[in-house]
């Protein structure tokens, strides 16, 4: 079994015409719940362009040449800080490391920013899984959101 943060998987920038792929992505009204809070299930079809600011990097991660999983990280300039934000894995490639792999890499991308202190994900749902995800690229339970109910996790930069 391949160790996760050893998957051979790349990060690159998000671009459009992946967004429809992405979407698919959002199969249940638990992910949508979980990666969006979402309520009104099935998603609306831009929903993954809605996402798109100026203020946020859209990211895939890449294995073979075919998109595994999409994050982002929203800069927070107030906290020095990037927050890493809607996480979603293609539910084919779910508990093989994807995930992981791809928090490990938008952390190390946020990190390399010289006016970058920490790097903040919060979590909006019980999700046991996400939480080990989160847990081991280092990331430590630190309190609560304070605008509704979820946990704030942070990694320090070194």
């Amino acid at each position: 079994m391949v160790k996760p943060l050893e998957k051979k998987a790349d990060l690159i920038p998000y671009s459009e015409e992946y967004g429809e792929y992405v979407r698919k992505w959002i199969e249940t009204e638990e992910t949508f719940q979980f990666v969006c809070r979402g309520k009104d299930f099935p998603p609306p079809e831009n929903i993954i362009s809605s996402w798109q600011r100026s203020t946020v990097k859209s990211y895939l991660l890449v294995d073979s040449g075919k998109p595994v999983a999409y994050g982002e990280l929203w800069r927070r300039e107030d906290e020095m800080a990037y927050e890493i934000g809607h996480l979603l894995v293609d539910q084919y490639k779910r508990s093989e490391g994807y995930g992981t792999k791809l928090v490990e890499l938008l952390y190390q991308r946020a990190a390399s920013r010289p006016e970058i202190a920490k790097v903040i994900i919060k979590l909006f749902h019980e999700n046991p899984i996400a939480l080990g995800c989160f847990m081991k690229c280092g990331f430590e339970l630190t309190g609560t959101t304070s605008y509704t109910a979820g946990l704030r996790m942070i990694r320090f930069v070194k």
